[in-house]
C-alpha cells in the first residue's frame, strides 16, 4: 500500500517553479504565448488562459504561418507558455516544438 501511496504523491506533484501540477486545463491567470527561431529571436503572440488553449493558439499560428511564408517573418522553432511562478518571477510553463504542431 505505501507504494500506491508514493505513486499518487509522484503524479499530484507540483510542476517545478509552481505550486501546483500544470495541466492542459489548469488555470494560468494571464499567460503570454511566444514563438521563438532556432538562434533564440522571439515574438509575443498574445495572452493565453491554459496550455491547452495556448497549444491550440500556436497550432493556429504555425498553419497560418506555413501557408504564408513571408522572407521578413520570424520562422518557428518552438512555442513557449510564460506564466508567474510561485516565486512572482514569470517562468516557461509549458513548450510546443513546431514541428510537431
Amino acid at each position: 500500500m505505501k507504494t500506491a501511496t508514493a505513486n499518487k504523491r509522484k503524479q499530484q506533484a507540483a510542476t517545478p517553479g509552481f505550486a501546483i501540477k500544470l495541466t492542459a486545463n489548469t488555470d494560468l491567470g494571464l499567460a503570454t504565448l511566444i514563438v521563438e527561431d532556432e538562434d533564440g529571436h522571439y515574438e509575443p503572440l498574445g495572452v493565453v488562459a491554459t496550455i491547452g488553449e495556448g497549444r491550440d493558439e500556436a497550432r493556429d499560428d504555425w498553419r497560418r504561418r506555413i501557408r504564408q511564408p513571408e522572407h521578413d517573418r520570424l520562422c518557428p522553432y518552438i512555442y513557449k507558455i510564460w506564466a508567474r511562478g510561485l516565486d512572482g518571477e514569470h517562468r516557461v510553463a509549458a513548450e510546443f516544438l513546431a514541428i510537431e504542431l
